[in-house]
């Protein structure tokens, strides 16, 4: 398999007030909600199109997960075409580089990811969608933006 062909997908960015920063990103940005998991204290926000979620916030605390405690950057995710295939492709070249992996998510939920570091310890994410999930995703964009049309 030759390199897979990859594109930015998503940002997140963990807020110190959920309400907040979805208001600023709607009334200031001019994105919309398109998903919210007030269970998780998660918004994933849009400009419609294709795009069901470039930005994603998470309240800092909003979950115990470890990378969910501070305020500012999380991670940005690469997702590359291929699925589940290309993600374990991309995972072995991580080991082989000797990329330091943080949290690998092989699943058979929504998603499969690997998250790992760059040199500077900035986090990112390789990851792939499961499906049906895009599709539900997809028409709930269709849905938020459906005034527009």
């Amino acid at each position: 398999m030759g390199e897979p062909t990859k594109k930015i997908d998503h940002m997140v960015f963990n807020v110190r007030n959920l309400d907040e920063a979805v208001r600023f990103y709607t009334e200031v940005v001019g994105m919309r909600v398109v998903m919210r998991f007030n269970d998780r204290k998660m918004a994933f926000l849009s400009f419609g199109g294709d795009e069901w979620g470039p930005i994603r916030l998470f309240e800092t605390g909003g979950t115990a997960d470890a990378d969910r405690q501070k305020n500012g950057f999380n991670h940005v995710a690469f997702h590359p075409e291929g699925g589940a295939p290309a993600l374990e492709q991309l995972h072995q070249r991580l080991i082989e580089k000797g990329a330091k992996i943080d949290v690998v998510e092989h699943g058979s939920g929504r998603h499969q990811s690997v998250y790992f570091f760059d040199p500077d310890g900035n986090r990112l994410e390789f990851y792939t969608e499961n499906p049906e999930w895009t599709k539900e995703c997809q028409a709930k964009v269709a849905a938020a933006f459906a005034d527009e049309k």
